[in-house]
């Protein structure tokens, strides 16, 4: 603790794939930069990295990094190089894998922090066991407590500018969806499909029914990947919803998830930026996922079906998923949503 204490530069490493990893980690970014104010800290994330965490205040500088394009044996010894002529005086990997600790060691990083996962203990100074039935964003947190740290658990934060909400505004009016109107984001889409996504004739229900009984004003999210699943709830519905799965970028996204009153989604990163950006939120989700990244929270709910014995077989995860009814989720979105604005006439 005293050699961390006097810390100028520390590294940080998420994982470089998933957004929703780095989402979840702005609570520990949030707490580092609180007990170290006087360190420099840098991000090492995925390629989306500058775009999704813009105007975040709890970092110094960002390095992205992609696999696939800079991975190998020369993009990984380029970056051992960048990381090592940086002179950190920390680590804290958040990302588990393996890969991460060999960076840092190799970089020769003097204190390196991070959970005893993929048999990478020998390569940290500091071990943290990793619980598996705890929250992601709390086991995070668990490597400032470890090391004597103050970690106050908080939720994700994500940030937009004044100027990305004043276009998300435009764009919203001009579909005819007009200011005071309330506003549910969907997200019916999700990598794994099989075991992540709830059914599209489900989110149909759901979303006709918030529509008819609540007046809102739906509009579908998602990659391109996902334009299948969300063209199937629009034509399932009675009254179509503004479909903008795949023709949004990352910011612009964004900047729409925090117009909405309330999200519905899938377990999925954009489920963990509506959380960061302001809405009220319900997740869908399966059971080996549920603990790990769902939410409990006063305005954030998971809704999912355990099976009477723990089980990581993707039938019996798509059976709880299926199981799963849309009077659930309903209730579940009335309970985030105690005050729902009436939309104009």
């Amino acid at each position: 603790m005293a050699k961390l204490a006097d810390a100028k530069r520390i590294l940080v490493v998420t994982k470089f794939k998933y957004l929703g990893d780095t989402i979840v980690a702005t609570p520990f970014l949030r707490r580092l930069e609180e007990a170290l104010p006087q360190a420099q800290i840098t991000l090492l994330a995925g390629p989306a990295i500058p775009d999704l965490l813009r105007g975040c205040p709890y970092i110094t500088d960002l390095w992205p990094f992609d696999p696939k394009t800079d991975g190998g044996w020369a993009g990984n010894r380029k970056l051992i190089c960048q990381i090592q002529e940086a002179g950190f005086d920390a680590a804290f990997l958040i990302n588990r894998s393996i890969h991460s600790a060999v960076l840092a060691a190799l970089a020769r990083i003097p204190i390196r922090i991070g959970h005893d996962t993929e048999h990478r203990g020998f390569l940290l100074t500091d071990r943290v066991s990793y619980d598996w039935n705890k929250p992601d964003r709390l086991c995070a947190l668990d490597l400032l407590e470890q090391i004597g740290l103050k970690a106050e658990p908080a939720l994700p934060e994500l940030w937009v500018s004044e100027d990305e909400s004043a276009d998300a505004k435009l764009l919203l009016e001009s579909k005819s969806i007009v200011p005071g109107s309330f506003i549910v984001g969907i997200q019916p889409g999700a990598n794994d499909p099989e075991i992540r996504q709830w059914g599209a004739a489900k989110f149909a229900s759901l979303a006709d029914r918030l529509t008819q009984e609540r007046r809102a004003a739906v509009i579908l999210f998602g990659s391109r990947d996902e334009r299948g699943e969300s063209g199937r709830v629009a034509a399932a519905m009675e009254t179509k919803p503004l479909i903008l799965t795949g023709e949004t970028n990352l910011r612009q996204a964004m900047a729409l998830i925090s117009m909405c009153d309330l999200w519905i989604g899938n377990d999925g990163g954009l489920l963990h930026a509506a959380v960061a950006l302001g809405p009220a939120t319900v997740g869908i989700f399966g059971p080996t996922k549920a603990p790990r990244w769902g939410y409990d929270e006063p305005r954030h709910k998971t809704v999912v079906v355990y099976p009477v014995k723990p089980s990581k077989d993707p039938r019996i995860i798509r059976n709880c998923l299926g199981s799963i009814d849309p009077e659930a989720v309903f209730q579940a979105a009335m309970s985030v949503m105690p005050v729902i604005p009436v939309r104009s006439e």
